[in-house]
């Protein structure tokens, strides 16, 4: 069950297209069903990086599974590269935190997983 969390400087001007293009990205670099991503793109004025507050992006992907090691180097540009492309900003302010989950520590429906 990936979980994408975007926090970004950059206004939207379509703040409903974006979710589902990240969404179907993170099912299709990651080999899981559309139904199982979760995603959630957060405008944050005050986001700065490197010392600006130049357009720029913070991504926190979390999955059970489908990502660590030389995966994340596949996941890393292709969500740059729709990120880069979707909000026209330098791929170099796009900061991306991968982090695997143990099924444990996952619920849904009132139910944890294992």
């Amino acid at each position: 069950m990936p979980i994408c969390q975007i926090t970004t400087n950059v206004q939207l001007s379509d703040d409903k297209a974006l979710p589902f293009k990240v969404s179907e990205t993170i099912a299709e670099l990651l080999s899981r069903p559309l139904g199982h991503v979760m995603t959630m793109i957060t405008y944050n004025s005050s986001l700065t990086f490197g010392g600006t507050g130049k357009p720029a992006v913070f991504v926190y992907l979390g999955s059970a599974g489908s990502v660590g090691g030389k995966k994340n180097k596949s996941i890393v540009a292709g969500i740059t590269e729709l990120l880069a492309s979707e909000l026209d900003i330098d791929p170099n302010r796009i900061n991306i935190r991968i982090e695997e989950i143990d099924i444990s520590q996952l619920g849904l429906g009132g139910k944890t997983f294992v």
